[in-house]
């Protein structure tokens, strides 16, 4: 009798012991920046910057990215006399100096009928575009923060997650 209750004890406390109460967190988020979308054909410098305004609310809100604001990326170029366009190195530069771990660059234009979004993620550290895609849109440019942005932000999560196949 006693031998069976204590293997029972036993067994319990040895369960207990290997059951884990820690919560797997989430990922922190990524500390990132942007540069402005550039415009290419068809489309206007200012409705480039409101893609790029809502692109990075799209990455915020996925809470895996942390977005240092526009701003501030274009103070740090300014200032140390890079160019505030796609050029690479600058903005690797610059993204150095905020100390950003991932940068994104990019452009929208039109073609034909549809809306063409090119856009890089940048690993700031060793300078590699770690993702790159062409994404075409054929819907009102007004819904493109609600109906293509969010979908376009998941395809990058994946490439981090490595679950997106290249």
């Amino acid at each position: 009798m006693w031998q069976r209750l204590l293997w029972c004890v036993s067994s319990i406390l040895l369960l207990i012991g290997c059951s884990s109460t820690e919560k797997i967190s989430p990922p922190s988020p990524i500390l990132c920046s942007i540069l402005s979308l550039e415009s290419r054909a068809g489309m206007k410098a200012g409705e480039a910057e409101s893609v790029t305004d809502m692109f990075s609310s799209a990455l915020q809100n996925t809470g895996r990215f942390t977005v240092v604001e526009r701003n501030k990326l274009n103070a740090v170029l300014q200032e140390q006399g890079f160019q505030a366009t796609q050029n690479g190195e600058d903005a690797v530069k610059a993204g150095k100096i905020l100390s950003v771990r991932k940068m994104f660059s990019g452009s929208i234009g039109m073609l034909g009928k549809k809306y063409v979004v090119n856009l890089k993620m940048i690993d700031v550290e060793s300078s590699r575009v770690e993702y790159a895609h062409i994404w075409t849109y054929d819907d009102d440019l007004e819904d493109i923060g609600e109906k293509f942005l969010p979908k376009l932000v998941q395809e990058f999560i994946k490439s981090l997650d490595g679950t997106l196949k290249k």
